[in-house]
């Protein structure tokens, strides 16, 4: 088997082929940052590693990819996810994460690759953000587009500690500088999970999905002082930034009202079974089961 990953070279990509390369016939990292695939080579040697520099925004570019290896899964983690930024550079935004997106997709479906997945946030449910509308704007295209032959799954899930410019990257290299924590609003409820249950919900879907899932994990949240509090008491209020929400919401009360839940997680799809009179709220940060301060400090060791 082959496995295409569009940001092969990030955070996720890497635990992914970590997991995965074992099980594999080739594992191809497509990605424009000539750095992060020069340090990932650094890691790891391994020969059924292809890495390819490329951008999403240039369809012809993906198609000669995607026709020349072929591969049997597509994952598509490639996007702008700095919530400033992408409020700063809109255009910028939507040139990669809806257009780039788009391009993937749609080479994935005229070249017949038999799966696809897309990574999206918790940031679509609902969005108040640039960032948030490019991604449902993908989630909502890949409901409507005709798939033919690629069956296409959604995963969608919240912060994962460690990735590349999250808040404990950025809390770790402040408190190794002696400065404090600076802290948006300490009573603000996110959705936290390790690298290992993000890669885990893909194979998850990957495994047990059908076309058009959208596929959650069913994750706990924290106060985002509970967090600060693992790492430093020395802490700074800062206030909101851009239009962050207080909370963040996983699933709207529509969603899941079309899903079961499978193991440790949702099933959505249209085609499920509408569930009458039992979903009252959305699943959402401050109303999701905490995790304990223990659990906390296990996900900040793994990273």
């Amino acid at each position: 088997m082959k496995v295409l990953i569009f940001g092969g070279s990030g955070t996720f990509g890497t635990a992914m082929t970590n997991k995965i390369i074992d099980k594999v016939d080739m594992v191809i990292h497509y990605d424009r940052d000539e750095k992060n695939q020069y340090l990932s080579k650094q890691k790891n040697h391994d020969s059924k590693i292809v890495r390819i520099i490329g951008d999403i925004r240039d369809r012809e570019a993906i198609d000669n990819c995607i026709s020349t290896y072929k591969p049997d899964v597509v994952m598509l983690a490639s996007a702008m996810k700095h919530i400033d930024k992408c409020e700063a550079y809109p255009d910028e935004c939507r040139k990669t994460n809806i257009d780039g997106c788009i391009n993937v997709i749609n080479s994935c479906i005229a070249n017949n690759v038999p799966k696809l997945v897309f990574l999206s946030t918790d940031k679509a449910t609902n969005p108040t953000t640039i960032y948030g509308c490019s991604k449902l704007f993908v989630e909502m295209y890949i409901q409507a587009v005709d798939s033919k032959n690629t069956t296409i799954l959604t995963t969608r899930y919240g912060n994962v500690l460690g990735s590349n410019g999250s808040v404990l990257d950025i809390w770790r290299k402040q408190a190794e500088k002696g400065e404090p924590l600076t802290i948006t609003n300490p009573h603000m409820t996110r959705f936290f999970m390790s690298i290992e249950q993000a890669v885990n919900l893909v194979l998850f879907a990957l495994e047990n999905g059908n076309n058009k899932d959208l596929w959650v994990y069913n994750n706990k949240a924290c106060t985002i002082k509970d967090l600060a509090d693992c790492i430093s008491d020395n802490q700074i209020e800062t206030g909101l930034r851009c239009e962050e929400k207080n909370d963040e919401a996983l699933l709207t009360i529509n969603e899941l009202s079309h899903s079961k839940i499978i193991g440790n997680y949702y099933q959505v799809n249209k085609t499920i079974e509408r569930i009458l009179c039992e979903c009252t709220q959305p699943f959402r940060s401050d109303n999701a089961e905490r995790l304990t301060k223990e659990e906390i400090i296990e996900m900040i060791k793994e990273v």
